[in-house]
Order: C-alpha cells, then structure tokens, then sequence
C-alpha cells in the first residue's frame, strides 16, 4: 500500500534472552515481563479477551470513545499525527481517527511485528487519505523515536487499554516523561486509566469462566521458549490473578504444579511445587490517585472522561514546557 511504510527498531533476541533469564533468576520472586506476552498468538489471545463479557475494561473504553467523540472532534488539532503506543487491537484507534478532523499519520509502536503489520495493513486501507508508518519496537527506545517523529506537527499520542498499569507507579511516571520527550511539548496524550473498584468484579475480569485468560498467561511460556530455546511444558503450571489490596493491583502468577527444572541459556532453573512465575501487574487507580502520579511527570490534565459506572477513565492530557 502507497500510504504504509514499516520501521523495525526491535532489540536482538540476545538482549530479550538475558532480559528473561534474570528475571527467572531472581531469588525473591521469579518473573517475566508482561511485554513478552504479545507474540501472534499471545495478542491473539488477548484480543479474544477484550471479547468477553467477564473482562469489562476494553467495553468501558469503547463506550468513553464512542460517547464523547463531539469532544474529541472540538478539542484536538486538526491534521495531527496520531502516536499509538502499543498498538495491538485497531478497534479504538479506528473510533479515535473516526472522531478527529482530517489526522494526517499514524504511527503505531508495538514489538509484536506481525500483529503490529497486520493492523497497520488494515488502518492503511480504511484511511487511504492518510499515511501510515508502523515502528516495531519497544516505545522506550525514546532516542530512535524522536529520530522518526516531527515535532513540529501536532502530535496525539494515544496510549489505551490501561497499559499504564501495567508499571509500578515510580515506572508509570519515568514512562509518562518519555511519552512527554516523544511528543514533544503543547501535545496531547489520550491514556486509558482501569479505575478502583468492587475487588469481585477486578478479579472476575482476570479469572474469566472461558478460561481464555489462563491460556493467554501460559502462552507466554511458549514465547520464552522461541526466544531462548529452553523447554518450559505449559502444562505443569497453573494460572492464579488476585487483587492486592495493599499494592492496589490484580498480580497474575505462573504457578509451577510440582518441583521441576527448566534449562534457560545452559542455565538450570529450579522450581519447588507451588513457587511461582510473576507475568503481570495491572495497577488500579482513583481519579486522584492519577492525578497525584501526572502531576509529578511533564504533563497537566485538561480532562477526565469516565463510563456510566465509574469503572474506566480516559485522561487527556497536555504536555508542558520541557
């Protein structure tokens, strides 16, 4: 397609190697991170999730987008640029591009090269008018970034599906400074926000009845095993998510079915019955408590859009002078 152009930026499998080697070494809690979920079919996966009826976020974000886009037609530049960090699904993007006056590119970031491609291929042709430059890389590779993006424009960023809670709120906030870097200052940033809520109904959204959160979980093991040629067997572990109250965040946990050793990189790995493999954080929010967190980054809030239930937030967001 003439209106798409593809940039890899994406690390060498060596680096990812070792990134997951020490994250399995580590003595007090063995991890993974939750970035090496989305190969094809771990955003595959994940996809289906945003389907089902247990899992509310994607719905709740959809109806903010699709309610308010009077609002997003009035209040953001016309002929931007449209950053998406981790683009994964184009669903909400399409509503977003729908709504803004005559947005000029679109560039999406995402390391999972081939559903990265497939939904660039797809923006392209449902907006002929408007270039696409998909980038397959990690959107910390701040410096590669802001080589391939003009400041000069006007710049959206848009960063959905509460991602952001993804981080510790220390990391949430040295992300939030890179966006801010990326997009340069006066520019918007659209971020989805998972707000605080019943601890049944967070919990019920990780455990599904479908079991289709379980696989995505343990597919990540099948990723670790392309990426370092070891031999984990999915199937002697179990899926566990709960809400820690404390931390104010659902955990998601590989938990190992019986002692077991897994070879990584001609490193032995040891695991006792019941140890586990920490996959993901996905921190939960009050208005306020983001609040709290944007103040300390390079952005000021112009708005808070909620649902009818008060269970999702997008932020708009502006740069300030950096």
């Amino acid at each position: 397609m003439n209106n798409l152009n593809f940039i890899n930026l994406s690390k060498a499998s060596l680096c990812e190697s070792e990134e997951i080697l020490s994250g399995l070494k580590d003595k007090k809690q063995k991890k993974i991170n939750s970035k090496f979920f989305y190969d094809k079919e771990g955003s595959r996966l994940f996809d289906k999730i945003t389907k089902l009826d247990d899992y509310y976020p994607t719905r709740k974000e959809l109806e903010i987008l699709e309610s308010k886009k009077e609002f997003f037609k009035n209040l953001l530049p016309e002929k931007a640029s449209i950053i998406e960090f981790g683009s994964g699904s184009n669903i909400k993007i399409k509503k977003l591009l729908k709504a803004m006056k005559s947005p000029k590119h679109y560039i999406p970031i995402d390391i999972s090269h081939e559903f990265l491609l497939f939904n660039a291929e797809n923006i392209a042709k449902n907006f002929p008018y408007m270039s696409v430059k998909a980038v397959c890389a990690d959107y910390k590779q701040i410096n590669l970034l802001k080589e391939i993006i003009n400041q000069n424009e006007n710049i959206v960023g848009f960063f959905p599906g509460s991602t952001i809670g993804n981080y510790n709120p220390e990391e949430a906030k040295m992300l939030l400074i890179n966006f801010s870097k990326i997009i340069g200052a006066e520019n918007f940033l659209i971020i989805g926000v998972d707000l605080r809520k019943e601890k049944d109904v967070m919990e019920k959204a990780y455990n599904d009845s479908e079991g289709i959160t379980a696989e995505f979980n343990k597919n990540i093991l099948n990723g670790v095993n392309r990426i370092c040629g070891s031999i984990f067997d999915s199937k002697l572990f179990s899926h566990k998510a709960f809400f820690n109250d404390k931390k104010s965040r659902i955990e998601m946990h590989l938990v190992s079915k019986k002692k077991q050793i897994v070879k990584i990189l001609n490193t032995e790995i040891y695991f006792r019955e019941g140890e586990t493999i920490h996959t993901e954080n996905s921190y939960k929010y009050t208005i306020s408590s983001f609040k709290n967190l944007v103040e300390l980054s390079n952005f000021e809030i112009v708005d808070v859009l909620k649902d009818n239930k008060s269970f999702f937030g997008v932020f708009i967001m502006r740069v300030k002078s950096i």
